[in-house]
């Protein structure tokens, strides 16, 4: 009998052990490509390896240089050539825990800049396969555009055919030769809570967005920068145009978190989200400081037609830089495979812990029995 208890309690300590072994590997999964802010790169380690993912269809490049501009210090240099074959240069960073955040960059658009009237992405929040960018920062002819999509977790949309909701914000001009110093105030949204954004430049807010801003997957999205010309996707009719490579610069990368809504501007529109909408921002056509170099955009690149259906990338899964393609985010607002080992583990506690109160609870009448003997 003595024996049969103690391997009782045997049983009971060994899940007791896998538990804590199982909820330390959880924890692991969960945080296993993370970005735990703050963070913060400025490049002047020469090098862009504090971004973990680089992606470049065709032949385009990324390297750190001289800032230019008069600034001082090192700053990434994103390059496309006109080839027929190059669309995307970018980096990113690893995905966030679901929150508020503050992402800050600046920005430089060379002076030779060539205007393009379909869009040019420099900076994007990104999920995973089969979604659109949650939040893009992109330049349109002369103008920066935000442009925000998101899609419930009850919806079923095929998004092949396009976004589920799409809205998108004028942020106003833009200006060549001169660093844009961009902020980025995002509460990602979940199925339970709100999201909103609020971006400024200069220390101006430009532009916001309340409601969701995400697709609901098992983290918030990433963040990606450099350039990426969905039009020039060769499938899409894009041949070899001669035009000059595109480049830009980015310095000072950070992201912070932040308490939700810090400071989102009470005049900020509150679109319903039908798709294609066009709505203002909180303070639009920001001129440059006097004391800046600065020009607009110049004249139109070949092959720059806008085409509506086509100026959005869908992530389609041969990215080599995406693994948010999990389910919808959990209750828990950690990774979606963490409820179900959080479940197993709680059974096998909760049956541990039965084993043992059973097994004393029997030595304890067994030890009254013997007394009364």
């Amino acid at each position: 009998m003595f024996q049969r208890y103690s391997r009782r309690r045997q049983i009971s300590a060994a899940l007791a052990a896998l538990l804590a072994v199982g909820l330390g590997s959880t924890e692991a999964f969960a945080d296993r490509a993370l970005t735990h802010p703050p963070f913060k790169d400025g490049f002047e380690s020469g090098s862009t390896a504090a971004f973990h993912r680089k992606g470049i269809d065709g032949t385009g490049s990324v390297d750190v240089a001289a800032a230019p501009g008069g600034r001082g210090g090192k700053a990434v240099r994103f390059a496309m050539p006109d080839d027929g074959n190059s669309y995307r240069t970018e980096i990113a960073t690893d995905r966030v825990p679901y929150g508020s955040y503050r992402y800050t960059f600046a920005n430089y658009l060379p002076k030779n800049w060539l205007r393009y009237d379909s869009q040019t992405i420099v900076s994007q929040w990104h999920g995973g396969t089969g979604t659109f960018p949650a939040v893009l920062l992109a330049v349109k002819g002369d103008r920066w555009m935000m442009i925000v999509h998101w899609k419930m977790p009850s919806e079923q949309v095929d998004e092949s055919k396009g976004p589920a909701h799409e809205v998108k914000y004028d942020l106003g001009p833009v200006q060549l030769g001169r660093w844009n110093q961009w902020s980025f105030d995002i509460t990602w949204s979940t199925p339970t809570t709100p999201g909103s954004i609020t971006a400024s430049l200069d220390g101006v807010p430009v532009g916001a967005h309340h409601g969701p801003n995400s697709y609901h997957q098992d983290t918030a999205p990433y963040h990606k920068i450099g350039l990426y010309r969905p039009n020039w996707q060769a499938w899409k009719g894009h041949a070899k145009g001669g035009t000059p490579a595109v480049v830009d610069y980015y310095d000072d990368v950070t992201i912070t978190a932040i308490s939700p809504g810090t400071s989102a501007p009470s005049s900020a529109p509150s679109p319903e989200g039908s798709p294609a909408t066009t709505a203002s921002p909180s303070r639009a056509d920001a001129a440059p400081s006097a004391s800046t170099s600065a020009q607009a955009t110049g004249p139109a690149a070949p092959g720059s037609t806008p085409d509506a259906a086509n100026e959005i990338p869908m992530d389609t899964g041969a990215d080599a830089d995406t693994d948010n393609d999990d389910g919808p985010l959990a209750q828990t607002g950690t990774s979606g495979r963490t409820p179900i080992i959080l479940a197993l583990a709680s059974a096998l506690l909760v049956a541990g812990l039965a084993l043992v109160l059973r097994s004393r609870a029997r030595a304890t009448r067994r030890r009254a029995g013997s007394h009364r003997g």
